[in-house]
């Protein structure tokens, strides 16, 4: 009898544990916000010059593997 009411306690407890799980908001968008689509423009040369001066004045020398990007927001397409 000790067993059957266990397992009970445990059913009921781990169903519990699924009716909390499965009550949060998704986060999921199937379309990005118009505020955050942006368009690559080139590279942050500004931003890279300030960089490499400050590191040349320290005596390091830098290597660009994935240089800086410049985004600029993108025209929305009409709807």
């Amino acid at each position: 009898m000790k067993t059957l009411l266990r397992i009970t306690a445990l059913s009921l407890g781990l169903l519990l544990l699924v009716g909390c799980a499965s009550t949060q908001k998704t986060t999921y968008r199937d379309t990005v916000p118009k505020q955050q689509v942006m368009e690559y423009t080139g590279h942050d040369a500004r931003y890279m010059a300030m960089v490499e001066e400050m590191a040349k004045e320290r005596g390091i020398q830098v290597v660009w593997v994935n240089p800086p990007r410049k985004h600029a927001p993108a025209v929305a397409a009409v709807e």
